[in-house]
């Protein structure tokens, strides 16, 4: 499972760009930073978490974890590469 802070609809596209996904993707945005708290990736100060993708496998084991700065992109390739390695 992947679990991002987008909202659904930026997390649909997202997998679209990726080529489609085999793992269901979840969405962090409503209430407010929940899972993201749990991940340790919330940012208090700013009040929203950080720019962060994590993967998690059918077992619940945390596989991935990819965290950056507002204005930095997350590598698609890398993360695909990440996806990959699940079907393994």
């Amino acid at each position: 499972m992947g679990i991002s802070c987008d909202t659904v609809y930026t997390l649909k596209k997202w997998a679209e760009d990726l080529g489609g996904v085999k793992y269901p993707l979840a969405s962090d945005f409503w209430p407010h930073g929940a899972v993201s708290m749990k991940y340790g990736v919330f940012n208090e100060e700013i009040g929203r978490p950080e720019r962060s993708i994590i993967v998690v496998d059918a077992a619940g084991i945390v596989r991935y974890i990819d965290v950056h700065q507002l204005r930095e992109v997350p590598d698609d390739e890398e993360i695909a590469d990440e996806l990959k390695k699940l079907e393994g």
